[in-house]
């Protein structure tokens, strides 16, 4: 509004007299007219256009557009021209229509639903009155010397308004969307916030008016096709249909051959938006045929450029259309199978690639699919929503297919533990796991196990973690594969731990460690090493814990491995606050915190900033180790690390406490308590609860 009214303001310019054009575009549906129309009446408001305003609909989505030698008459008429004194030919009515502007104050001519600049053009008033022009269009009109804008979906909470406008006014008790926030939002968000679809599933209710939001979210949920199922009867105050499939057929009818090919395979992209990588991948076309195609679709409203033109994103329900035409038409099938089987190796290929660039591993061999780590980690990034949904690409029958997606899957797993998506990957591994079954071969299956029992490892769901851990270590000793059992052995030490089952963790740590050593591979013998002396640490055992965390150090050092040197350091500092050298113990926990700092890895940050408080508290530096693990909660906080926060928390309470600031002590334990609640382990509990007793000892 703000701004096509600034388009509009007859005294922007110092009161130009030249005819001002803008235009407004977007998808079908999305509101132009209705824009358009509150515009013109805001800007007759404030006294401008005092010779009036002419408003036509051109139609230019119908079967039979309007012509511009049709609405020129309309206008002429509008100006008060009788049709005795209307010219006999195009041109003289043209030059009538032009010469009646000209006499008047300036006029605001509204050309609504324009489909092609020659409806626009025999329109335009002539220069000199200061007339503006205001068209609207489902393309954008860059032929024409314009003022472009855009208008796209509007925002959860105005769509959750126009919703609710809609039925208070139609009956003023209507309370369903108060009383059904979360339903009245879903439905927004299954509409696309598309006003057209809105207040088609506002017309749906009031026709419902006793039953729930929630009924028609569930039904447009389970809908086949959820375009088509978006019609109600009727027409809006318009006179246009309440119907979303026939917008979208008349947009993808208009498209030429090669166009609309285009629209139908970016349409099977996974993810919200599509790089120019994925669009090639799809296509099949060379990048300077492809970017032309896609500013056209751009140009009609069916895709959105991103601000640095490298990201082009489709509407939600666009997509679904898209995916719908492909659906009923046979002849488009084996096209978009084989372009969603190239998409998804070339997924596959450039997750390895860039997973090896983020998280280097000594056997890692990076190809120069990207720069550096910091274009690799953009692109994860980036393809994040697409990588995901295509590593699900398993219902298939072919096995080349379902091997990209576990491969897809694997490298993936890397990914989503280092962002902490644990939901996201147990989803991703689970489907994996299935698909591996259906392929067959131990190898694949161990492989899918081992990174299913991490994703459930990482989400503490840790009784079936070690159920999968164990399944992935009887396929690898039936392969003999000696580098997957150490692997396997190593992972269910880590679940046997934080099952508090330390020796039997410890035993695991020593299987794991033999095997790698008996391969010669020092690197993995030395992660290891750095898991058995956490073990060992727990088991209050500090003097081997240290030893074996020195030894895994060297190691990492030697190969140059900062992933797996950072934690050792970390754990290194815990041990050596144990046995009570601090001052050292806060060098290693200091240079953890710079190589996690390095790494770019948050949580790293927030476990070393905790930690970095146990030293300075117990040298006497409370104000700095208060500041340590105040820092350490909002990091873990922030990251949605709700155990990570309590142990925090739990420490922040217990300085405080040092401090003399018991009521703040005690503020903070019991928020720590409440957290520890939400996982119900029994030890961490009994902790907290002590903690809390402690304090009001002291602070009774």
């Amino acid at each position: 509004m703000a701004e096509l009214l600034g388009a509009l303001d007859p005294g922007v310019g110092g009161g130009s007299e030249s005819v001002v054009i803008s235009t407004v575009a977007g998808l079908g549906g999305v509101g132009k007219t209705a824009l358009a129309l509150c515009v013109a009446h805001a800007a007759r408001g404030r006294g401008w256009f005092s010779g009036g305003a002419l408003f036509v609909d051109l139609r230019g989505y119908d079967e039979v557009p309007v012509t511009a030698d049709q609405a020129v008459l309309a206008l002429l008429r509008a100006l008060g021209v009788g049709d005795a004194d209307l010219p006999p030919t195009a041109d003289e009515q043209y030059a009538r229509y032009r010469g009646e502007l000209s006499s008047r104050e300036p006029v605001l001519i509204l050309l609504d639903n324009a489909s092609d600049p020659a409806q626009i053009v025999p329109l335009l008033p002539g220069e000199g009155g200061g007339h503006r022009v205001l068209v609207t269009s489902r393309e954008v009109q860059d032929s024409l010397p314009v003022r472009q804008f855009r208008v796209d979906g509007l925002s959860p909470d105005a769509s959750r308004d126009l919703i609710g406008r809609s039925l208070q006014r139609f009956d003023p008790d209507d309370c369903r969307v108060a009383g059904e926030p979360e339903a009245v939002g879903q439905l927004a968000e299954l509409c696309g916030h598309l006003p057209l679809a809105l207040l088609i599933v506002s017309a749906l209710l009031r026709r419902r008016q006793q039953r729930p939001v929630s009924t028609l979210v569930g039904e447009l949920r389970a809908a086949e096709d959820r375009v088509w199922a978006l019609r109600a009867k009727g027409v809006d105050q318009y006179g246009k249909e309440l119907s979303l499939r026939p917008v979208f057929d008349v947009m993808y009818a208009r498209l030429e051959p090669e166009l609309a090919r285009v629209f139908r395979l970016l349409g099977q992209a996974p993810g919200d938006s599509v790089g120019l990588g994925v669009a090639i991948s799809l296509t099949e076309l060379p990048p300077g045929q492809l970017e032309l195609l896609l500013d056209d679709l751009t140009a009609c409203s069916l895709l959105t450029a991103f601000p640095d033109g490298e990201r082009w994103q489709m509407h939600d329900l666009v997509r679904l259309y898209a995916q719908t035409v492909v659906a009923e038409d046979h002849g488009f099938l084996d096209e978009t199978a084989a372009a969603r089987k190239r998409l998804l190796s070339y997924y596959s290929h450039r997750t390895w690639s860039a997973v090896a660039h983020v998280q280097p591993q000594t056997d890692d061999k990076p190809d120069d699919v990207f720069v550096d780590r910091d274009q690799a980690l953009n692109w994860l990034n980036a393809e994040r929503t697409g990588l995901l949904a295509a590593a699900q690409w398993t219902d298939t029958a072919d096995d080349e297919q379902i091997r990209d997606a576990l491969l897809l899957s694997h490298c993936l797993g890397s990914d989503l533990a280092r962002r902490r998506a644990f939901h996201d990957w147990v989803t991703v591994a689970e489907t994996a796991c299935k698909a591996a079954r259906r392929v067959g071969g131990c190898q694949i299956q161990a492989m899918v196990d081992s990174s299913l029992g991490s994703a459930l490892f990482h989400s503490r769901r840790f009784e079936e973690a070690s159920d999968v851990y164990r399944r992935a270590l009887d396929l690898f000793e039936e392969l003999g594969d000696v580098d997957g059992m150490s692997l396997a052995w190593n992972n269910l030490g880590l679940v046997l731990r934080e099952m508090r089952q330390y020796s039997e963790a410890i035993k695991a740590y020593g299987h794991g460690a033999r095997l790698a050593r008996d391969l010669g591979n020092r690197h993995r013998a030395a992660l290891v090493h750095c898991n058995l002396g956490i073990a060992l640490e727990d088991l209050g055992r500090l003097d081997e814990s240290l030893l074996a965390l020195e030894e895994s150090l060297a190691t990492c050092m030697e190969f140059g491995d900062r992933d797996v040197e950072a934690p050792i350091r970390n754990s290194l500092g815990i041990v050596l606050h144990r046995l009570g050298h601090h001052a050292e113990s806060l060098i290693s926990l200091t240079h953890a915190l710079g190589l996690y700092a390095e790494l770019g890895e948050w949580h790293g940050r927030a476990k070393s900033w905790n930690n970095l408080g146990l030293p300075l508290r117990a040298l006497g530096r409370l104000n700095e180790a208060l500041s340590a693990h105040t820092r350490a909660r909002t990091w873990y906080a922030f990251l949605d690390d709700r155990r990570g926060e309590a142990l925090a928390g739990t420490n922040l309470g217990i300085t405080l406490h040092a401090l003399g600031r018991g009521e703040e002590a005690l503020s903070a334990a019991h928020q720590a308590l409440e957290l520890y609640l939400d996982f119900g382990d029994a030890q961490d509990i009994a902790v907290a609860e002590r903690n809390i007793a402690a304090i009001l000892n002291a602070h009774p």
